[in-house]
């Protein structure tokens, strides 16, 4: 009796079902017919719409310009993001796009900062730049993309634009099967996403423009400077200023209560895509489609299997294993209330005992904890004791603290903070402390300060079974709860470092984020996404990546995950109900499997975009996909 292996690519293995069938081979045709039976001289078309954040004028004109043959189109619309264009699909377009009105206007739900004396961009004489009010920044709309049959969104954004003059493919940054301003064959989830990844990109150009206005240094680089520092010379001192800001937009639209509804829902998946694309490594030029009607998808798909030997089972309960440990890490409560602990201790001693208090240099005992303080030559702090039954140790300098009741009082320096219970501890070697208040803090606003801070350093995580060696990005709210009582919100969260047990040393990024910033209960409810880079036999290159809950990193019968394999990206959705189990596998450029089970019988189809290149069939016992050459390739 022939057996087709249970095991689908990589973690699949509990998904679909073995099957059984004859002893005769399937039907196969060794000569297929180019195009696998299709015409290779019909002209696919592809149908492209478009996203343009509202941080300028969406009226414009778009210039669309064939890279190899250089024919030219414009459009003008009185709205981008109603105009849709239809064009040859696998051909790669560069789009560019100038607005009717160059304008662009404050991107931030808290506004812009102060207005000069009688300045025009103060429309409501408030003093402040309130969001929607227009700024000083340029910004420039271009990308380069390579539309797929059938239905395309293109989305605008400055990052974009940096990837366009050298037609870079993101794909291998963000581990989707398009550049992540691209999408094809997508759910209403992942265009939400891509939409808030876009705004994000161009929320931190303006607010990063904005920042550095008035700057002192002698040069200012640009972005696309600070681009080319952080790709060709390795060098993020300037290109982390870009990244902060984009989790800056990020922890503000978790914290709007109109806008947090639909971001927390996808929280995990846009900080996992957004981020990793922003960590430079080397990328190909973008090249247009030589064969449409081809089987390369099908071929990664099986590579899959062969690369870590599912049908032997070699490597199935490693890859299990190495994911439970990363897993019981993170449900660890214990681990993750630490970083909540350490963050709010430098918030409770800097309220309690600081300027703001007019406290004199000297000890002080506050909530458990221990103070020396002292005031020359900076703000110093020294401290041990306990805090939500963890011991606390603290040694921080600020060197900075801005008081204003308009902007807020500032507080920013360094230091060295860890934290401790049971057998799990947490130290921090913290080189930015960034605490800023909505208005000034008093003697008499202490209990009720509230404002957002970040914190950024190395950090040692250790548990019984792990030691997770990591940098640290943190974005933690202060905020007033409808009980009148300061709540603490984790807005995010990155560890990105090496992660430790006797098992395995594998390097591992983690997101987090609070699902429900509004419940303003003592339960941390954190979602995550993951980004592992394992290092298995005959997969040297293999990366993982995958949003879920703290309990589900290991349970594949419903999940959303990437992985590069061979320099080659895949992006699976995995859904079971009862004995029903449906599986869509996503390729470069647009192509597309979807393989749906029910018992031993497999149907669904083979598509470049919407056209269908053959039929997911079992023959004889054996699923595969049919062409219309008659050849059959087996999907196992």
């Amino acid at each position: 009796m022939r057996r087709i292996n249970r095991l689908l690519p990589f973690f699949l293995a509990a998904t679909l079902a073995a099957c059984g069938g004859s002893s005769d081979p399937a039907p196969t045709v060794d000569n297929s017919e180019p195009g696998l039976g299709h015409d290779v001289s019909q002209s696919l078309e592809a149908s492209v719409t478009f996203y343009l954040p509202n941080f300028t004028a969406t009226a414009g004109t778009l210039s669309i310009t064939q890279i190899d043959s250089s024919e030219k189109q414009e459009f003008t619309s009185d709205d981008l993001n109603k105009l849709a264009v239809n064009l040859d699909a696998g051909s790669v377009y560069r789009f560019d796009f100038t607005p009717a009105n160059l304008q662009v206007f404050c991107p931030r739900i808290l506004g812009c900062g102060r207005a000069q004396l009688n300045d025009p961009n103060d429309l409501n004489d408030n003093d402040e730049i309130d969001y929607g009010e227009p700024v000083a920044a340029n910004l420039t709309y271009s990308l380069v993309a390579k539309p797929s049959a059938g239905q395309n969104k293109l989305l605008f954004s400055s990052y974009a634009t940096l990837l366009s003059d050298d037609r870079l493919d993101s794909t291998v940054l963000s581990l989707t099967n398009t550049p992540i301003y691209h999408l094809a064959h997508t759910s209403i989830n992942q265009s939400v996403q891509a939409e808030f990844t876009a705004k994000a990109y161009t929320y931190a150009d303006i607010m990063r423009q904005l920042n550095l206005q008035g700057s002192k240094d002698e040069e200012v680089l640009s972005l696309a400077e600070a681009f080319d520092l952080a790709y060709t010379n390795n060098d993020y001192t300037l290109w982390q200023t870009y990244i902060n800001e984009v989790n800056q937009y990020f922890m503000e639209v978790s914290l709007d209560e109109k806008e947090s509804a639909l971001f927390t829902g996808v929280a995990g998946n846009v900080l996992l895509m957004a981020n990793e694309a922003l960590q430079l490594q080397e990328m190909d030029t973008l090249k247009g489609t030589e064969t449409v009607f081809n089987n390369d998808l099908l071929n990664h798909f099986r590579d899959s299997l062969g690369v870590i030997r599912l049908q032997e089972e070699k490597y199935s309960d490693e890859v299990k294993l190495k994911l439970s440990e990363i897993e019981r890490l993170v449900m660890n409560e214990t681990a993750q209330q630490s970083f909540l602990v350490l963050t709010e201790a430098i918030y409770d001693v800097v309220d309690n005992v600081s300027p703001a208090h007019d406290s004199a240099p000297g000890t002080y005992r506050i909530k458990g904890l221990d103070i020396v303080y002292s005031t020359e030559p900076s703000f110093h702090w020294r401290v041990t004791g306990l805090s939500r039954d963890f011991e606390v140790e603290m040694d921080v300098t600020m060197p900075e603290w801005r008081q204003s009741p308009t902007l807020g009082d500032r507080i920013s320096g360094s230091g060295s903070v860890s934290v401790r219970k049971g057998d799990v501890s947490l130290s921090a070697d913290l080189s930015d402390i960034f605490l800023l208040f909505d208005g000034s803090i008093d003697a008499d606003s202490l209990e009720t300060a509230t404002g957002t801070s970040r914190f950024a350093g190395e950090v040692t995580l250790k548990t019984a079974e792990s030691e997770t060696k990591a940098d640290m990005r943190a974005r933690l709210n202060r905020v007033l709860s409808p009980s009148n009582t300061v709540e603490s919100v984790i807005a995010n969260l990155r560890l990105r470092g090496d992660f430790e047990t006797e098992n395995q040393v594998t390097p591992v990024t983690l997101y987090a984020a609070e699902k429900t910033p509004f419940e303003f209960d003592t339960e941390l409810d954190l979602t995550f996404g993951l980004h592992v880079d394992f290092t298995l036999k005959g997969a040297a290159d293999f990366q993982l990546q995958l949003a879920a809950e703290p309990d589900s990193f290991t349970d594949l019968t419903s999940a959303d995950l990437a992985y590069l394999l061979g320099g080659r990206v895949m992006q699976m959705e995995v859904r079971r109900s009862g004995s029903n189990n449906n599986i869509v596998a996503k390729g470069k450029d647009g192509y597309w499997l979807d393989i749906k089970q029910k018992g031993r019988n497999f149907t669904g189809g083979y598509y470049y975009g919407d056209q269908q290149i053959g039929d997911v069939k079992t023959v004889r016992g054996i699923p595969g996909v049919l062409f219309p050459d008659g050849s059959f390739e087996s999907l196992f």
